[in-house]
């Protein structure tokens, strides 16, 4: 109301002759055009930081797999060594011939209890000999 009293009464008469419309919100093509690509560039900015995260987990879960196999290696590695040294040590003839007499119970043989046996014939060895 207080607007229709400030107009004055031509303005009046043109309002009442025209039928109420509602005011549409157009816009400009150009505006329209230039919104369109800022969301665009937006959502490709948007896609592209989640292939970069995406990248970067991989990397780091790729990273942890390789720690822990280096690790799993190394322990490996050092049981191959400890195995190698037991493998040397026990393989030497005086570990052999005390493990013999200590854990199987095994006596040196006497002389006459020895035969040498060569290619095609037997000799006994005696004690007076």
């Amino acid at each position: 109301m207080q607007a229709a009293r400030q107009l004055s009464p031509q303005q009046l008469r043109g309002r009442q002759n025209r039928p109420y419309r509602h005011p549409v919100n157009r816009q400009d093509p150009q505006q329209r055009i230039k919104r369109f690509k800022l969301a665009t560039l937006f959502l490709s900015c948007f896609l592209l930081s989640l292939i970069v995260v995406a990248q970067y987990s991989s990397l780091v879960m790729t990273n942890y797999r390789l720690s822990s196999i280096q690790k799993e290696f190394a322990a490996i590695q050092d049981s191959t060594r400890q195995l190698e040294v037991e493998v040397a040590k026990l393989s030497s003839v005086g570990i052999i011939e005390e493990i013999a007499r200590t854990e199987l119970g095994m006596i040196e043989p006497e002389l006459d209890q020895l035969r040498i046996i060569t290619a095609g014939r037997v000799l006994t060895v005696s004690v007076g000999e």
